[in-house]
């Protein structure tokens, strides 16, 4: 998943360097010289913009988290169906972090061995999903509080899902329901 994680080309280039190593190897086995080896770079040069390799972890978790929040938002216009625009930011938030644990025999490791990182992290992501829901549902007249339920329901959906189709469906599907159960007043 080549991406562009950073504004500045050479934190980029080691972010997404970083992320193809952390998949391959995990945090433990994944050394500096790996990182630095697939960045293209020497390792010197990579201390030079990170002290180590949990600093890297840092920024790369940071950057996904920066990149799944602006595209969940993009993915959910104001004016576009609540169905249809929590199904979008659902999938839009989730799927690459879904991607890089599902598709690597390291993405557990990957979030137990960075546990505090990583809270914080998805911690600042559902304040943000939650955020977006409760303001599309005030667009919507209506009762904004069941945000963080809906946060919670994507999460369970997320961590059950066993292929991509099956995310984007049981995303699709739920927000469907909620759709109809919450415009069902109007």
């Amino acid at each position: 998943m080549s991406t562009n994680l950073s504004d500045d080309g050479r934190s980029n280039q080691i972010l997404n360097a970083a992320l193809a190593v952390f998949a391959r190897y995990g945090f433990k086995r994944a050394s500096m010289e790996d990182i630095a080896q697939q960045a293209g770079m020497s390792r010197p040069a990579l201390y030079l913009v990170y002290a180590n390799k949990g600093a890297i972890f840092s920024a790369l978790a940071r950057a996904m988290a920066k990149r799944a929040c602006e595209a969940a938002t993009l993915a959910w216009p104001q004016g576009k169906g609540f169905d249809d625009g929590l199904a979008a930011a659902g999938i839009a938030i989730h799927l690459d972090g879904w991607r890089l644990i599902k598709g690597s025999p390291h993405g557990r490791e990957l979030l137990d061995d960075n546990s505090a990182v990583v809270s914080e992290i998805v911690a600042a992501v559902d304040a943000h999903m939650n955020a977006l829901i409760a303001t599309r549902l005030h667009e919507a007249g209506q009762d904004g509080r069941i945000s963080s339920v809906l946060v919670a329901g994507l999460h369970g959906i997320k961590d059950k899902a066993q292929s991509e189709d099956e995310l984007t469906r049981g995303m699709t599907v739920f927000a469907n329901l909620i759709a109809r159960g919450s415009m069902a007043g109007d």
